[in-house]
Formats: C-alpha cells, sequence, structure tokens
C-alpha cells in the first residue's frame, strides 16, 4: 500500500519539474532562449537519506501533427524493499505540448500492477480523451478541461514568464496526471537562495507548491533563473523525500535499501491488541493534523476528538450480521443510491470482465443470499491465492485471478471484482490492522448487504476484526488509487496508538 503512495507522489515531484508554462500563445523563440533547449536534467531521489532510485527529464522542441511543440519526457525508476522482497517501480511519460503551452498529446507506462499499464491521452477543444489499458482491456473516457486548468508540465514556465519575484502567490487549477482531474494547488515564492552544482554557485528561488491531495500534499522546489530545477523535497508521510540535480553517472548508480513496511509500522502501547477481537478502544494522539480528518467515522468506528484536536477515543465494533435480514443480489437500495456506485468496474477491478464473473458464479453455485455469497467469496479469495507474497506492486482484480498469487492488495480487489459482478457493492478501505507485533498500513475489502461490512481475505477472517483501524477515504477508486493515501499521509510516523480496551 505504501509502495503506490510513495510511487504517485514520486511522479507528482517529476510533473512539477517539467518547465514549460500556460496557456498563452508566446514566441518560441523565447522559450528556447528561456530554457536552453534542448534541456537533460538527472536527479537522484532519496528517502530518509538513502537513495532508492533516479529521475531523468528530458525537454526538446519537435513537431506535434504539424505544428511546432515541445516534446517532454519523464522517467522514474525506485528501488523498495517491504521486508525481504525487493520491488522495482517504473514510469516513463511522454508529452507534446503546443506553442500555446497547452498539451496535444501524452503517454505514460508503468509497471506498479507487475504488468505494463498504459495511459494515452489526447487533448482537444477542452476535452481529454483518454485511453487507460491494463491486463488485455482498454478502457475510454472523456474529461472536460476547463479553459483555466495548468497541467502540472507548465508550473514552472507559469512562474518564469511572470518576472517571479518573492512574494509572489498564485492559487490554480493543475490537472493533475494520476487523478486525471483538476486540482486545486497554492503556490508561493518564499525566498531567493543560492546553492552550489558542479563546482558553481547559481541563484534559486525557493517555491513552495501544496497542492490538494491526501490532505495536502507540500513540495518545496529550488528553482534556477534559467527553469533548471536543482531540488525538490516532499514531507512524504513524516518521511523525506528528496529529487536533487546530478549527473547521468551517479544518478543511475546502486542505490540502497528502504524499507516501506518495517520503516512504517506503529507499536502499539498499552495492552495487546486480542485477535479476532469485535472491539477495540484506544487512544490515538497525532502529532500533527486533525485526527478527525484522518479516521473515518462510521457505524463500526466512534471518535471522541478531545479539547486538543490532534487526540480522541476511538471505538471500533463488529456488527452483527443478520443472514435472514439481507437482500438477495443484486442489491438496489431504493433508500440509499450510494452503494449502487460500487457495481462498475474500473482500470483495476474489472468487475464486468467474463473470467472474473464467471468464476464468482462458479464459487457461489446458485446461493441467493448476498451475505451468505460474500462470506462464500471471501473464503475462497482467501484459500486460493496461495502464493502470497509482496512481489507485485498493485496487482488488478484480473491479473490476481489468474495468477492467484500477492498481499492485501490484490486479495481486496479480487474480492471487490467478484462481489460486484454478481450485483454485491463492494468497495476498497485503505486503513492499519494489528498483526503479529504492531499495526500496519494495510487494504481490506467491505461489501453492501443492506448495510457496509468490512471483511478480511487477506487473513483470512470472514469480518474483519475490531483490530482494523479504517482511515479517510472510501469512494469509488480512481485510475491510480491515490485518494486511498490521504489517511496514510495525515498519521505515517505521526500517529500514537495506545489500546485502552
Amino acid at each position: 500500500m505504501q509502495q503506490q503512495i510513495l510511487f504517485a507522489c514520486c511522479l507528482l515531484l517529476i510533473s512539477m519539474g517539467s518547465a514549460v508554462g500556460k496557456w498563452v500563445k508566446v514566441d518560441p523563440a523565447e522559450i528556447e532562449k528561456m530554457m536552453q533547449l534542448p534541456q537533460d536534467d538527472w536527479l537522484n531521489l532519496t528517502l530518509m537519506g538513502t537513495k532508492i532510485g533516479y529521475a531523468h527529464l528530458y525537454t526538446e522542441k519537435s513537431r506535434y501533427e504539424d505544428e511546432e511543440a515541445l516534446r517532454v519526457r519523464a522517467d522514474m525508476v525506485m528501488d523498495l524493499k517491504r521486508t525481504s522482497t525487493g520491488l522495482r517501480l517504473t514510469t516513463t511519460r511522454i508529452s507534446y505540448v503546443g506553442m500555446d503551452l497547452v498539451p496535444r498529446y501524452f503517454i505514460s507506462t508503468s509497471n506498479e500492477t507487475g504488468q505494463e499499464k498504459q495511459v494515452e491521452g489526447r487533448i482537444k477543444d477542452g476535452v481529454a480523451y483518454l485511453e487507460t489499458s491494463l491486463a488485455g482491456k482498454t478502457t475510454q473516457s472523456q474529461i472536460s478541461i476547463p479553459t483555466d486548468t495548468i497541467f502540472e508540465q507548465m508550473i514552472g514556465y507559469f512562474l518564469l514568464r511572470r518576472s517571479i519575484k518573492v512574494g509572489d502567490a498564485y492559487t490554480l487549477r493543475v490537472f493533475n496526471l494520476d487523478l486525471m482531474k483538476p486540482v486545486k494547488t497554492d503556490i508561493k515564492v518564499l525566498q531567493e537562495d543560492q546553492l552550489e552544482f558542479d563546482g558553481k554557485i547559481e541563484p534559486v528561488y525557493i517555491i513552495d507548491y501544496t497542492t490538494d491531495i491526501m490532505g495536502g500534499l507540500t513540495t518545496k522546489q529550488w528553482l534556477g533563473h534559467n527553469g533548471t530545477i536543482y531540488r525538490m523535497e516532499v514531507g512524504l508521510m513524516g518521511l523525506k523525500m528528496v529529487l536533487a540535480k546530478t549527473d547521468m553517472k551517479t544518478a543511475l548508480g546502486e542505490s540502497g535499501e528502504v524499507d516501506v513496511i518495517l520503516n512504517t509500522k506503529i507499536f502499539a502501547q498499552g495492552e495487546q491488541p486480542t485477535p479476532g477481537a469485535r472491539r477495540l478502544k484506544a487512544r490515538l494522539r497525532l502529532t500533527e493534523g486533525e485526527l478527525e480528518k484522518a479516521i473515518i467515522i462510521d457505524s463500526r468506528q466512534k471518535l471522541k476528538i478531545d479539547s486538543d484536536p490532534r487526540h480522541g477515543i476511538l471505538e471500533v465494533n463488529v456488527p452483527v450480521i443478520d443472514r435472514a435480514e439481507t437482500p438477495n443480489p443484486p442489491i438496489q437500495d431504493q433508500h440509499d443510491e450510494e452503494p449502487a456506485q460500487f457495481l462498475k468496474s474500473s482500470v483495476y477491478i474489472q468487475a464486468e470482465h467474463p473470467t472474473v464473473r464467471a468464476k464468482a458464479v462458479e464459487v457461489l453455485d446458485g446461493e441467493p443470499n448476498a451475505w451468505k455469497s460474500a462470506q462464500k467469496l471471501c473464503r475462497w479469495v482467501y484459500e486460493n491465492i496461495h502464493d502470497k507474497n509482496l512481489k507485485v506492486g498493485f496487482g488488478s482484480a484480473l491479473q490476481t485471478l489468474e495468477s492467484l498469487e500477492g498481499d492485501c492488495t490484490e486479495h481486496t480487489v479480487l474480492l471487490i471484482g467478484m462481489a460486484r459482478s454478481v450485483g454485491i457493492p463492494a468497495r476498497v478501505c485503505a486503513g492499519l490492522v494489528f498483526q503479529g507485533d504492531a499495526f500496519y498500513y494495510h487494504f481490506w475489502p467491505e461489501v453492501y448487504v443492506g448495510e457496509w461490512v468490512a471483511m478480511e481475505p487477506t487473513l483470512g477472517q470472514i469480518q474483519a476484526d475490531a483490530n482494523h483501524i479504517q482511515l479517510a477515504g472510501s469512494e469509488f477508486e480512481s485510475n491510480s488509487m491515490l485518494e486511498f493515501g490521504e489517511g496514510v499521509m495525515r498519521t505515517l510516523n505521526q500517529l500514537e496508538i495506545e489500546i485502552l480496551e
């Protein structure tokens, strides 16, 4: 779970490092002079002071469909450890930007699913026409692009062509290529500074970007007067991630080891949680932020905030499900339209794929009751994913059904895909689970059987026990799953848990 969020935040850093600008028509010679095209930058990527990969940015003059354009290529490689398992995440993004500085075309390829995921977009007349391909299936969609939206790749030049000065502040709508939608971004020019690079002292501006995703993701950037990005920092999940300009040999050099699981677990204070518990009472303390924005409050979880908004008492109770009161699928709640949206397919959860549906129908063997059906599916997923490993960053439901391997993400998306395919609404939960010696960040599914019920196919629990603490983010999944990182961003390395009962 953590590696997906790290990966997406790295992409966000890279995108902000591409120095091109706004939608106003400008002289191509001005762009070439200011950016010193072609522009070729290599950057080291470090986490917690350890090198974990690199980024490469290359911008040049080009043509797209018989018009002058800029071609921007951004590559990122990140090496992580999850316990003893190594994981290499890679992405390549290529964009063609017209001389009005509106992107005409982009293509992004990445491997976080274990297979190649490709997103291709063509922008015309204020609309982005998108094709997302994964596991042999292509999904088409359209996104409206308001005329005042700035794309990620444009922010640097947006500032430079406005005669940047300390104190400048802007609030922009920035189109994010992970979420595929405009995101509010606050930009402030903090100060002028100098730094040493390649034996020379370079003047820079220090700029702060705050993006309205995952509770507010803040990036600090050291921008040269010619558009060169010398350094970027993000306080990510209580950790420090840095991209720093370097040479190609250093960037491609050997990486160290950072274990994103062992470095992010939370040891509980007080009593030891009881495995399989149906009730949990705990005192939660954040070092910063607001607890109410980090924790889901629903029928299963109750939170009482102290006078200090960072502290509170959490109670988790596992409900008793009356099988006789649950409806038969397909479930359509006439009093609540929300569950219906969780019957749809998405890039990661191919509920409409005939292979997924056929397996679900086979497992249910004619079972009419929704709750009994959900139990059968949960048990089947747990028993049939034989190879429970951490080799894949984020596999899809179809991939997991074919490989029958993976960790909590793969167990979760497979159960959700199978449940949706037979008319049982289901959605992703992100949060913490106590396992062995500590709380670990984790995914599990919820199904709707007249009420939302948390299940646990990864650990073999029909109902998720009370040692599951759900964090912020409970909506229909996007093509990146990035929205489920909000609770993680608000709590990781910032949350203390004291078990009271």
